[in-house]
């Protein structure tokens, strides 16, 4: 019993600290356009050209579905965090010096996403409600069938995504950036077999579509003998005819296999505790032979004996020493970008240097681009938010004119990084003569820092730019949306657009700094 206590109030703390920060408002409030989304149109469920009527167990599910999907994808980047906000703040140090254990304290955390992430499924479940009697169709509301949904189906979801998130943030190498980036293709990675899953039984695919699917489907196929068997959610094409549907039978079988889910959601959170460091930095000690070479160098040496304090003498400033010198501002945050990364970055980096420079200009541009402005993304997402994240802002914003010098040459490092990252398909594009490939690779290595810098800025941390960009890069050049396609990996793009969007930002980025040099 005092263990369910201790999870409890573990849980408890740590959803109140989350839900008294704007980014939780602003959590609801992207649940809460989501949900307008669907009532406008903008997002919703058919069957080819049918859909079901909005009744309480269509809106449901489909809402159910959205949810799973997108909070799927994008909730993992809204909880995890949370560990390394404990590490960074010392709270952790000071639980790690109680009785608590690593398994109470992974299932806490657990229980802590998995309560934010219900929470933005209560906004969707609310939203149901409305989307029902806005409609008209049907205004005879019946809470069960529109419920059921959301607890059978998106529940289970939000407990694996809160376990993959404990799980990611308890790996060391998974706890960062790396981890956001490597989540971002797993997810797409798993869709596939997602759907394999659900040829064997549709009740263990996660996000429910299969299951959704198959009923659905029955009954658009009893009143609509042509109907082909498809089945899309997002797109809002129009839909000719509607058909009546009851929503699920929820048998045994079906609650048995969704609460599986919930097993496998435990089984993350078990595992996590396993690599939960329990804040002890002697678990992040340097190599071997590095600790061998101090110790024996500290045995070797004698200890100093103690001498006088020598008399302090202050030489004046001369004239030169108060001078900004730029450059050497600019080299130092160049080498705080770049500098240690392990070697085989570097070789990659490399070769994608190369490869660029000695392909066919299509297969640069096309291919070899995405992957080459993908490799840094790590090195952006510190741009703006480097000092904050090290606790170093007290430091960097007491400087002289911090806004006017520090900032711009943070800019230009990123630039810099973007162009030597670039250079080979840029140096492919200038000798192959593509003035429209050249230029949008121009407006595109304005656009990357920018976006970074001002990401970094206004939220404090790496997160935000490396979704996003991840996003824009997976939606854009690889799946050819021309709007998003920044890097004009299959058509022109909008370079001019880009351009004008890296000057927008580059401001965004100045206002939100001089916000905090205020505050």
């Amino acid at each position: 019993m005092s263990a369910v206590r201790t999870v409890y109030h573990l849980a408890r703390a740590d959803f109140l600290e989350r839900v008294r920060r704007y980014s939780f408002l602003i959590m609801l409030g992207l649940g809460a356009f989501l949900g307008y989304q669907v009532a406008v149109g903008s997002v919703g469920l058919r069957l080819d050209i049918y859909r079901g009527e909005f009744n309480s167990a269509w809106v449901g599910s489909m809402m159910a579905l959205i949810g799973s999907f997108f909070l799927g994808w994008f909730g993992f980047y809204l909880v995890k965090g949370s560990i390394a906000r404990d590490r960074e703040t010392g709270v952790g140090q000071i639980m790690a010096a109680t009785p608590l254990t690593r398994p109470l304290y992974t299932f806490g955390k657990w229980a802590s996403n998995f309560s934010v992430l219900m929470a933005m499924i209560l906004v969707l479940a609310i939203a149901a409600i409305g989307i029902q009697f806005l409609a008209g169709e049907n205004t005879h509301l019946d809470l069960l069938a529109l419920l059921a949904p959301f607890v059978f189906v998106t529940m289970p979801v939000m407990a694996l995504v809160a376990g993959i998130a404990v799980l990611f943030e308890s790996i060391g190498f998974l706890s960062g950036g790396l981890g956001n980036v490597v989540y971002f293709f797993l997810f797409f990675m798993l869709l596939p077999i997602m759907d394999k899953l659900s040829a064997i039984n549709p009740a263990l695919e996660p996000l429910g579509l299969g299951l959704f699917q198959q009923s659905m489907g029955a009954a658009a196929k009893a009143a609509f003998p042509e109907y082909s068997g498809g089945f899309v959610l997002g797109d809002p094409a129009t839909t000719s005819t509607i058909f009546q549907w009851s929503g699920v039978d929820w048998t045994s079988d079906i609650l048995l296999m969704r609460l599986a889910l919930f097993t496998a959601a435990i089984a993350l959170t078990l595992v996590a505790a396993i690599f939960f460091d329990r804040f002890d930095t002697a678990r992040r000690k340097p190599s071997k032979e590095r600790t061998k070479k101090n110790a024996a160098e500290i045995k070797s040496e004698p200890a100093p004996m103690p001498k006088a304090a020598p008399a302090v003498q202050l030489t004046p400033l001369n004239a030169s020493t108060g001078q900004f010198r730029f450059v050497r501002v600019l080299v130092s945050e160049l080498k705080l970008l770049i500098k240690g990364q392990p070697w085989w970055w570097y070789a990659v980096a490399g070769g994608l240097f190369i490869a660029g420079l000695a392909n066919p200009v299509e297969t640069s541009r096309t291919y070899l681009l995405p992957f080459t402005w993908l490799w840094p993304v790590l090195i952006w997402s510190g741009l703006g938010n480097r000092a904050i994240r090290h606790n170093a802002q007290q430091m960097v914003f007491s400087s002289a004119a911090p806004l006017w010098r520090q900032l711009p040459a943070s800019w230009l490092a990123g630039f810099l990084v973007t162009l030597l990252a670039g250079g080979g398909v840029g140096l492919r594009l200038i000798s192959a003569g593509d003035s429209a490939g050249l230029l949008i690779w121009i407006s595109a290595a304005l656009f990357i820092p920018s976006f970074a810098l001002a990401s970094g800025v206004w939220s404090r941390g790496n997160k935000l730019f490396e979704v996003l960009y991840v996003t824009m890069w997976y939606l854009g050049p690889m799946n050819k949306i021309a709007a998003l396609d920044f890097l004009g990996a299959s058509t022109d793009g909008y370079p001019l657009a880009y351009l004008g969007a890296a000057f927008v930002l580059v401001v965004l980025a100045f206002i939100g700094r001089a916000r905090q040099l205020q505050n």
